[in-house]
């Protein structure tokens, strides 16, 4: 976990870096736009629609235009975060390995069945 852990810190401080981002609004930009973003183009291919996509694009435009300080709102939903994967404390989880399964290997699974669903459909008109 902590491999998997630091590889992903280095990442986004890489990305921070590029960007001119800092690591917490990079953080909140891909984890809460970019990987949803991906997710509903996903949902749009395999409904053959573009619902999901507009929808969800129209509303981060509108809480985009809404957010007064960006670094200070991602700082604090930073911070929101942070307090969450903390809770799995209590089950004997620690900041590290939530970090992991809840932010990488569930994403890595919701991808891998969205896109099963929307490039390798099965046949639904099969011969028995």
């Amino acid at each position: 976990m902590d491999t998997i852990f630091n590889y992903t810190y280095e990442i986004l401080i890489w990305l921070a870096n590029l960007t001119g981002f800092s690591y917490k609004e990079i953080n909140i930009i891909i984890w809460f736009i970019l990987i949803p973003l991906s997710w509903m183009l996903l949902l749009d291919k395999i409904y053959r629609q573009r619902k999901f996509t507009i929808i969800f694009s129209l509303l981060i435009a509108i809480l985009l235009i809404a957010i007064p300080d960006f670094t200070r709102f991602c700082n604090w939903l930073f911070q929101k975060s942070v307090d969450f994967l903390n809770t799995f404390n209590t089950l004997g989880s620690n900041y590290v390995a939530s970090s992991v399964i809840i932010c990488v290997l569930i994403p890595i699974v919701i991808y891998v069945i969205l896109i099963k669903k929307a490039f390798f459909k099965q046949n639904e008109n099969h011969a028995l």
